[in-house]
């Protein structure tokens, strides 16, 4: 007998899966969240009551810290495969006339504003402080009650899909679509309106929208058995950014129309960027900004 003789020891296939099992059940004790509870979504209906609430809660509020800043608009041309036929830019200074925020015209394709251009302008910032700095209680009373109203989400069903982290924040992704019924169809806002679906991005510490891409479902006629044409395409996207006084911001937006009528199909995309941002102090508000 050699003294370096091989021993060799086989398992029997009991063995082997007993082992197997072991393994992988010491391997799933290291994964991530192994062994909590699933974490639980809050309801619909408990989401969009506070979106409205915090959109009363902002606009009836005493004016509170605001901003002025540069916005970069282009507006562009396509034709059917998406390429740019033509494009204009335009820089306006956002600034604030009687706490609300005005769009001031100062570049047009990168150059300054002509004498007639500026003229144009200054003509049409007196016509806003007409209407907003002058208006009467009847129309300061409507500007208060928010631009997320019951009677706006009462039109779609909500789903709370999931919660995710945005700009290191905790967000709830919520979709929504037209009800099939009972919802206003006699004015063509609400046949857009009852037409559009899309998904949320609500922050959940602020109940603030952080994110919005929107459809327009199928194509909405126009006119008398859609004589004057009909919007074949409309989607939304936009991004908004959270300040650190807790002040949320529109912080970049791009719409894409198609419109089609007897003569073909005019395709739109206009893309809004802004930037520079300034606090406002409250002595300041309501006079003209320099660019």
């Amino acid at each position: 007998m050699k003294a370096n003789r091989r021993i060799s020891i086989r398992a029997c296939p009991a063995q082997r899966g007993l082992s197997l099992t072991l393994l992988i059940a010491g391997l799933l004790s290291f994964l991530p969240h192994g062994g909590r509870a699933v974490e639980t979504l809050p309801a619909a209906s408990d989401v969009t009551r506070r979106l409205i609430e915090r959109a009363q809660a902002v606009a009836r509020a005493e004016p509170g810290p605001q901003y002025t800043y540069k916005k970069r608009t282009v507006s562009e041309r396509l034709d059917a495969a998406g390429v740019v036929l033509t494009s204009e830019e335009k820089i306006y200074l956002v600034t604030l006339i009687g706490d609300v925020p005005y769009n001031r015209l100062v570049k047009i394709q990168g150059r300054e504003l002509s004498a007639e251009e500026l003229r144009r302008e200054e003509a049409r910032e007196e016509r806003f402080r007409q209407k907003f700095v002058s208006a009467n209680e009847k129309k300061s009373a409507a500007r208060k009650e928010g631009w997320v109203t019951p009677e706006l989400l009462d039109r779609y069903q909500f789903q709370v899909q999931q919660r995710v982290i945005l700009s290191n924040r905790p967000t709830l992704v919520v979709t929504f679509k037209p009800k099939e019924a009972n919802i206003p169809s006699k004015t063509f806002e609400d046949k857009f309106l009852n037409g559009m679906a899309g998904r949320l991005w609500i922050d959940e510490g602020d109940a603030d929208p952080a994110r919005l891409v929107v459809s327009l479902r199928e194509p909405l006629s126009l006119g008398w058995f859609g004589l004057l044409g009909s919007l074949s395409r409309c989607d939304l996207s936009l991004e908004r950014r959270r300040m650190p006084d807790g002040v949320w911001v529109n912080a970049r937006q791009e719409i894409v129309i198609h419109w089609r009528k007897l003569t073909g199909t005019t395709r739109f995309r206009v893309t809004e960027a802004t930037s520079g941002f300034r606090k406002v102090e409250a002595s300041r508000r309501g006079v003209s900004a320099q660019p």
